[in-house]
């Protein structure tokens, strides 16, 4: 549990780090758009299959935590709507609004919340969800930004 209560910190960290920068006007990368998805996707997987070692997790529990990576795709997909994005001399903008925040909000707390339900499901699985939240956050994220780089293409280039 120290293990996982440690993911929760770190992770807590990146999304405070990453709601400021959402609520904040900022240049969006469109030559290397997914590098921090990338990243955070490869440590979260690496400390789910840690996980995964050290504890006997069954189908169910997975199913759950699976089943929390779509709804978090989902609400990547809702962000991706909510977020301002404009151009300005050819340079890509973003900017998150209230709504953006209320959405990671409550898409963090979903999936924290399935470590509750998997408690109940599989005791001996307790703690995925936390484990596996730098995952989460990749794949909530990328979403996210599919639907800002594709509202993006939509407007007009700079003459």
């Amino acid at each position: 549990m120290v293990m996982s209560m440690a993911n929760v910190l770190i992770a807590l960290a990146i999304l405070a780090l990453i709601l400021v920068r959402q609520l904040r006007t900022q240049q969006v990368r469109e030559a290397q758009p997914y590098r921090i998805m990338l990243i955070l996707g490869v440590i979260g997987l690496v400390e789910t299959v840690q996980f995964h070692q050290q504890h006997d997790v069954s189908t169910a529990a997975w199913s759950l935590l699976v089943a929390s990576l779509v709804v978090g795709a989902g609400f990547g997909a809702l962000r991706g709507l909510t977020v301002h994005v404009w151009r300005d001399g050819g340079v890509l903008y973003r900017k998150g609004n209230a709504a953006t925040l209320v959405l990671w909000l409550v898409g963090l707390a979903l999936h924290l919340g399935v470590d509750v339900v998997i408690k109940h499901v599989d005791n001996s699985a307790s703690g995925l969800g936390s484990s596996s939240v730098l995952l989460y956050l990749a794949v909530t994220l990328g979403v996210q930004q599919v639907l800002v780089l594709d509202r993006a293409e939509h407007l007009p280039r700079a003459a």
